[in-house]
């Protein structure tokens, strides 16, 4: 049945492809085929031709996988085939009525689906010309390539930056002036990630535009960039810098510097400098006020003071320019052997207030939340009045996050390298779980503990704001998160053969149920629903891949544990209440039925029935007759 099908359509394709080139309208003449040479090892062309019929056939007298107009295919390779190559492009434009193409029999059957909502189609083309390039000839003299590509080119030349010009006041988007060791005039910089996830320097933080970026950085010589002043060095993000408080506060004659004192800006530390604790992940206040160098500790192959988050806090007064900028610097320790393969990560950003508001927060929306802003999350706790409130998490900035891998891709509970979850993003977070053969056993219970606090989180959050701007102290405006297949605690107590660890939770999905609320002008959107439930349990076993498994001790094997965040929208589409129609009363006349009534007063209802039935019968009788005699 197939094969009579796909031969039906061949003849019906040949069919008309016939009819279309015997069919003119006697205006146009058929261009004739002629062959053209375009140059003595070029391959000759026909003019007006298709070449190319095969494209996946790239082995010459080999089979391609999944090529099935490849003619060094058999029967059985195609039987292999799990899907078919597109071998035949179409031209869409074309508006032919019946597409001419190839079609190849296989085991797979290959769909494609065309869309025309043209009314008409091309049925008869007598300009066969216009679905054909030009042939081009090859190129063999230097006079031609160069008109040739002057005339087609695109140019990756950059054009000429134009000369910066001084303006009064600081415009949003527009470079920090800073000055160098009282010498040199440049800007203030943010580094971000740019073709990569390095950190590059170079990239400049910009008047009025709030930006945070996470890079890594490259650490060949721990015990040198470690004493030395760099990257890892919080002092060489603010000290002997410098800020214009206005863009005209620094100008530049033949190479000399010439600014007011009065006009520049040193950058302060905050009150508190926050260190973490490599063993728990949790950062507070360090001991110190200041912000000492990074040192290198040889007994232990350590650095301490290590720049890890650094914050600009900048304080504007409009176009009075910069009023006060200050740093928030956060610290650790690193070891050389626990850097995941010489790769640091660091977090910097920037942020602006007005002069005056010095109590602010960021909201996710004004009612409803604004696509790509985090989710505000906390736990239901009291005040110092003893209210009921809603508590946001000191480390997270309450914010709801899940989990993020580090540069290796290593899974840490640290809260500061958990991300944010962003409204109406879909995402999906994951991290390798690093299981050594021995300790899959013994420490079957320590890794079940781990990945569920990996999962939640250092400050695991209870409630989320339903709107972007809900207040902490209305708790009618958060929603609780609901909890589903929560692991059972009584089953963390089995333990598995050598190299199984039983009954470990590998991910946790969280759905959000948000809609539409407020006019359909200027619609808000509102969390109603938030819900969380883990995977099923499964055991962890270990199977060793590679030359590694040579080794009988120190090998080991990653585990992947993810995260997986889904908005769904369950708004109700507006539906418009109209009036019941109105009910229609038919009522006739009281005489309607006048001659058939027998309380009629001029009626002799006898005769008029006896009327009628002797025409009845009349009728039924001339019919009768006519049908049998």
């Amino acid at each position: 049945m197939r094969l009579s099908f796909t031969f039906s359509v061949l003849l019906t394709i040949n069919f008309w492809f016939i009819l279309s080139l015997a069919q003119t309208n006697g205006t146009t003449e058929p261009p004739t085929s002629t062959a053209v040479t375009t140059g003595t090892s070029s391959t000759s062309l026909l003019l007006n031709s298709a070449i190319g019929a095969c494209n996946c056939d790239l082995t010459r007298d080999n089979c391609d996988v999944n090529c099935c107009c490849d003619p060094d295919c058999s029967a059985i390779d195609r039987a292999t085939f799990t899907t078919c190559t597109v071998a035949t492009p179409t031209n869409d434009g074309s508006r032919s009525c019946v597409a001419t193409g190839v079609i190849f029999i296989s085991n797979t059957p290959t769909y494609r689906t065309i869309i025309d909502n043209g009314l008409f189609c091309v049925y008869i083309d007598n300009n066969a010309a216009r679905n054909y390039y030009e042939i081009p000839r090859q190129v063999q003299d230097n006079v031609t390539f160069n008109a040739l590509a002057s005339k087609y080119r695109r140019t990756f030349t950059p054009q000429a930056a134009s000369v910066a010009t001084t303006t009064s006041y600081y415009r949003v988007g527009d470079r920090l002036k800073v000055i160098y060791n009282d010498s040199v005039v440049g800007i203030l910089s943010l580094p971000k990630p740019l073709f990569s996830d390095i950190c590059d320097d170079n990239n400049p933080a910009l008047f009025y535009v709030n930006d945070v970026s996470e890079c890594n950085r490259h650490i060949k010589d721990f015990n040198r960039e470690c004493s030395s002043f760099s990257f890892l060095s919080a002092g060489s993000y603010f000290q002997n810098i410098r800020v214009a408080k206005l863009p005209s506060a620094l100008n530049t004659s033949g190479g000399v510097v010439f600014s007011n004192p009065d006009d520049l800006i040193n950058i302060n530390v905050s009150t508190s400098i926050l260190c973490i604790d490599v063993s728990t992940g949790f950062s507070s206040p360090c001991p110190y006020t200041f912000a000492p160098s990074p040192t290198y500790h040889s007994s232990n192959n350590t650095c301490s003071n290590v720049l890890k988050e650094l914050s600009y806090d900048i304080v504007t007064n409009g176009t009075r320019g910069i009023v006060s900028l200050s740093v928030t610097l956060t610290l650790t320790s690193l070891n050389a052997a626990n850097i995941n393969s010489t790769y640091f990560r660091q977090k910097f950003s920037v942020s602006y207030t007005n002069n005056g508001n010095a109590n602010t927060f960021r909201r996710s929306g004004n009612p409803g939340y604004v696509v790509n802003q985090p989710l505000l999350a906390g736990k239901l706790g009291t005040n110092t009045a003893n209210n009921q409130v809603i508590l946001l998490g000191s480390s997270s900035n309450g914010l709801f996050t899940v989990i993020s891998p580090t540069a290796s891709g290593s899974c840490v509970r640290k809260q500061i390298n958990r991300t944010p979850i962003r409204f109406g993003i879909n995402m999906r977070s994951g991290c390798a779980l690093r299981v050594e053969l021995n300790n899959l056993t013994s420490d079957c219970q320590l890794i079940r503990e781990q990945i569920i606090n990996t999962l939640i989180g250092a400050e695991a959050p209870t409630y989320v704001a339903t709107y972007g701007n809900s207040a902490v102290e209305n708790i009618s405006d958060w929603v609780a998160i609901l909890r589903q297949n929560v692991p059972q605690t009584s089953l963390n107590t089995l333990t598995g053969s050598s190299g199984i660890c039983p009954n470990v939770v590998m991910g946790i999905h969280i759905q959000i149920l948000w809609a539409y609320t407020g006019s359909l002008a200027n619609p808000q959107a509102k969390i109603i629903g938030i819900s969380t439930s883990y995977d099923d349990p499964q055991s962890l076993a270990y199977q060793c891949v590679g030359v590694s498994c040579q080794s009988s001790s120190g090998i080991t094997q990653h585990f992947e544990i993810t995260t997986t965040v889904s908005f769904i929208d369950v708004s109700e589409k507006p539906g418009s209440q109209l009036r019941s129609p109105p009910r229609l009363e038919v009522k006739m006349p009281y005489d309607f039925f006048y001659p058939f009534l027998s309380s009629s007063v001029s009626c002799n209802c006898n005769r008029i029935i006896f009327a009628l039935v002797t025409v009845a019968a009349m009728i039924y009788e001339r019919s009768y007759d006519s049908i049998y005699f």
